[in-house]
């Protein structure tokens, strides 16, 4: 039998290769017959250019930039041949902030910037950037500010932008050196919110960026103040594209900023990674995440696993470490095994994540055996 295993990370707990190699091992102990392909997966967000620098082989380097707080940092990207693979989140991702230093409205993407400067620097042209786990909700003002473009008050003084001060932005210069005008840019995303407006980026996403609740309606007008500047200044809508409202705006803003194209991610790296024809290669897939809730049907791992099983008449067997989904499932799902469940507790669960999914693997095993 072959399968192939094809999850995401487990947030906060195992990455996807190692979901994979857990999996993996536990089904080789009870069958050493079977044939298994562990195919880690991403959907845009974090780890999610770990992934693909992994399949294309590209060289990990490092840069001196600063963080969200404009710390001092060295961020690692990826490199192979002419194409850096970036993660917004190694630069200014809320993952390098403690818990008490978190405030989404004094956070910067100045980082990220830096990091596509470099790769630039370093002979790249093109550059994929993944931009999920960021702290900020700039818009992308502020990785623009690390490339050169000028942001000016009434008073015309110029300073970088971050969600507290968006709405003193008067006058938007671009840069002098437009040394990145001809890079292609692909934005990846695994959410598909607008940039404004109850559904977007400051009022979806702000509070688990340290935010308050009192302080959403602010930053989704300043998030507005700086749409508006941009239209009116350069008649480009940075919230015309699903998914703009990405990391704080970030997707919206590298429209403009970066001239880049907004991908879906899952679609994107199925694509890029030939995810298609591993199903078809395959008698089953199993895949899984941390959680399984309705978005694991909207652009993330799952869904887009679903869909190629979908396609191609193929079972699926998920592991997840918390199942949240209460609905239906599609006829292709033939089991759902979480690791709460095994554990009797979540907090255990995510204790003891290696030993749970290992269980969860044995349990597998006995599931497939009746395929």
């Amino acid at each position: 039998m072959k399968i192939l295993i094809a999850p995401d990370k487990f947030k906060h707990s195992l990455t996807a290769q190692e979901v994979c190699k857990i999996i993996e091992n536990g089904l080789k102990e009870k069958s050493g017959s079977l044939e298994i392909e562990s195919f880690p997966m991403a959907d845009g967000g974090e780890g999610t250019s770990e992934i693909l620098a992994l399949q294309a082989n590209a060289k990990p380097v490092s840069a001196k930039v600063h963080d969200p707080l404009m710390r001092n940092i060295e961020a690692q990207y990826f490199i192979k041949d002419k194409t850096a693979f970036i993660e917004m989140a190694s630069a200014s991702g809320l993952q390098l902030l403690k818990s008490d230093e978190q405030n989404v409205l004094k956070t910067t993407s100045f980082g990220t910037g830096e990091l596509i400067k470099d790769g630039i620097i370093k002979g790249c042209n093109e550059i994929i950037l993944c931009i999920g786990g960021s702290a900020t909700s700039d818009g992308g003002a502020g990785m623009a500010s690390a490339l050169g473009f000028q942001f000016l008050n009434d008073e015309g003084e110029q300073f970088i932008p971050t969600a507290e001060n968006l709405h003193l932005i008067k006058l938007i210069k671009m840069p002098e050196d437009h040394f990145f005008k001809d890079i292609k840019v692909s934005v990846l995303t695994d959410v598909n919110n607008p940039l404004t407006g109850k559904n977007g980026a400051s009022y979806q996403y702000a509070i688990q960026k340290g935010a308050l609740e009192k302080d959403l309606e602010f930053l989704d007008k300043g998030m507005q103040h700086l749409k508006d500047i941009i239209f009116q200044q350069f008649n480009f809508n940075i919230d015309q594209h699903s998914g703009a409202g990405a990391s704080g705006g970030m997707g919206g803003g590298s429209t403009f900023f970066l001239n880049a194209d907004l991908h879906s991610g899952i679609e994107f790296i199925a694509d890029a990674l030939n995810l298609e024809d591993k199903v078809k290669n395959a008698d089953l897939v199993i895949s899984g995440e941390g959680k399984l809730d309705t978005q694991s049907f909207q652009g993330k791992v799952v869904s887009g696993v679903l869909n190629s099983c979908q396609k191609l008449d193929k079972s699926l067997f998920l592991v997840v470490g918390y199942n949240g989904y209460k609905s239906e499932l599609p006829k292709e799902i033939k089991a759902v095994i979480s690791l709460t469940d095994l554990a009797k507790s979540q907090e255990e669960a995510i204790k003891k994540a290696s030993f749970w999914l290992q269980k969860a693997a044995f349990q597998l095993f006995e599931n497939t055996k009746t395929l």
